[in-house]
């Protein structure tokens, strides 16, 4: 259907907006634990819940400019998003076993597989001008994702692997 179309990107403005929302946050941590380390414990304490903080209301905005959107869709999206995420957890458990990892390696990889960058998406979306339509997956995603991962953490970390 769109076979010919044309879709107009900022090749660089897009590479700015990857750059301002992993890299300088990534380097602005690494910086800030350098010149922290040892000297400001309180405040290496308090920001993973200053980033949870940011997390929260980077999700509540991005719900609230697709109010609209999760209003008519919701239910499909939590769906498919849910469906990805198991999906990703199967898939990836069942590859690694199938090419002869450990059960302890198959788990951290089916994790990693089922755990998808959310925050990534919701940046790209920002960057493009489509949070309140593309963002919504994401900002459906990231919430679901942590809290299939700990479902799933939890009934493993309750079953030894056989190497134990």
């Amino acid at each position: 259907m769109l076979a010919g179309g044309f879709i107009e990107i900022d090749v660089l403005g897009m590479m700015w907006g990857m750059i301002k929302i992993v890299l300088l946050p990534i380097g602005a941590g690494l910086i800030f634990n350098k010149l922290t380390s040892g000297k400001a414990k309180w405040l290496q304490d308090a920001m993973p819940f200053v980033s949870m903080g940011g997390i929260a209301l980077i999700v509540a905005i991005i719900i609230a400019a697709g109010r609209e959107s999760i209003l008519n869709i919701g239910v499909l999206l939590t769906t498919t998003v849910l469906l990805h995420n198991v999906l990703g957890y199967l898939l990836g458990y069942q590859a690694s076993r199938i090419l002869g990892l450990s059960e302890r390696d198959s788990r951290t990889i089916a994790i990693a597989t089922g755990m998808q960058n959310a925050g990534m998406v919701s940046g790209i979306a920002r960057v493009i001008g489509k949070i309140g339509t593309v963002g919504l997956a994401s900002a459906i995603c990231g919430p679901l994702m942590g809290f299939t991962a700990s479902v799933l953490s939890s009934y493993w970390s309750n079953r030894n692997t056989k190497e134990n």
